[in-house]
């Protein structure tokens, strides 16, 4: 059984998730988490759970896609502040930052990726998701990256 305030506060800190990402990060793929709703803490919408003093951040859903993927080797994940949107360590004791970039700020992303470590705390590998591919020829990164495009979260590049 999962702790339904364990749930509410993930959302509390994350703003929303989608059903799929509840099921994994809780080891809970049969549970449709209906029971959270009863609180009047967390709304939904379509598949997205939405907790009430947050909005539904389309970024935040791609971070947590991402880190989805990584969830066999995930030890602990941590929300940041954007644009790194979610930190976490594996069980290799390696630290990743998940940045996402939009189209408004995909140019910022590329200088403050550019001018690590001065601009970002230290990371052992950084996962850039941008909405299309035309910025990664601007990179140039002194650490090792993961570049994505999403919704489709396809990789680009694996440095």
């Amino acid at each position: 059984m999962i702790d339904k305030i364990k749930v509410i506060n993930f959302l509390q800190d994350f703003g929303c998730a989608r059903l799929e990402h509840l099921q994994k990060l809780f080891n809970a793929e049969d549970n449709n988490f209906k029971d959270i709703l009863n609180s009047n803490l967390v709304s939904k919408k379509n598949d997205i759970f939405v907790h009430n003093t947050r909005k539904i951040d389309d970024a935040m859903l791609v971070a947590l896609d991402i880190l989805c993927k990584y969830k066999n080797r995930l030890y602990k994940y941590y929300l940041g502040y954007e644009p790194i949107f979610i930190t976490f360590i594996t069980k290799e004791n390696l630290l990743y930052h998940i940045i996402i970039a939009n189209e408004e700020n995909s140019k910022g992303i590329v200088k403050l990726v550019n001018s690590y470590p001065l601009s970002i705390p230290k990371a052992d590998k950084l996962i850039l998701a941008f909405p299309d591919s035309t910025d990664l020829e601007n990179i140039d990164c002194k650490i090792p990256f993961v570049y994505t495009t999403y919704p489709k979260l396809e990789i680009i590049n694996n440095q």
